[in-house]
């Protein structure tokens, strides 16, 4: 009996450790700023942006996760210098009250030794980004939605 139940409790603890393993796996860092690799992510992220903004942008950083594979960085676009960007003087003109502001969701791969851009969001009016994890195969605590 004894034997029966101590059995059970190692399979239970087994399972559960295999089913948050790759969670409690996953960590993360915060380049500093200044460094190489934080001007990397962003110098990744700012073309698409620029495009979209009509014009140079710099980006103050809210959210920056990072891993040997992924990048994930949530940050709002400014002019260079601080100035702020109005919405009806960029590519979404006409769609802005549709919008929540023009906060920006990245998300990168590190591939061929260096970042590269695999998808962003502007201003969504939800968790839009929650769909990477299925279609990207990025571990969701990445996102933040463990």
């Amino acid at each position: 009996m004894i034997m029966k139940i101590a059995g059970a409790v190692l399979s239970i603890f087994i399972a559960m450790t295999v089913m948050s393993g790759p969670a409690l796996a996953l960590t993360f860092r915060e380049p500093a700023k200044g460094s190489a690799e934080r001007a990397a992510l962003m110098d990744t992220l700012r073309p698409a942006v620029e495009a979209e903004m009509r014009g140079p942008v710099e980006f103050v950083v809210t959210t920056i996760r990072v891993t040997p594979n992924w990048a994930f960085v949530q940050v709002e676009p400014q002019r260079p210098g601080g100035g702020v960007i109005d919405p009806e003087e960029t590519g979404f003109a006409g769609e802005s009250d549709m919008m929540d502001g023009l906060t920006i969701y990245g998300l990168m791969g590190f591939q061929a030794g260096r970042w590269n851009m695999i998808d962003h969001m502007v201003g969504p009016t939800d968790v839009g980004y929650a769909l990477w994890q299925q279609r990207y195969g990025v571990p969701a605590a990445l996102l933040g939605l463990e």
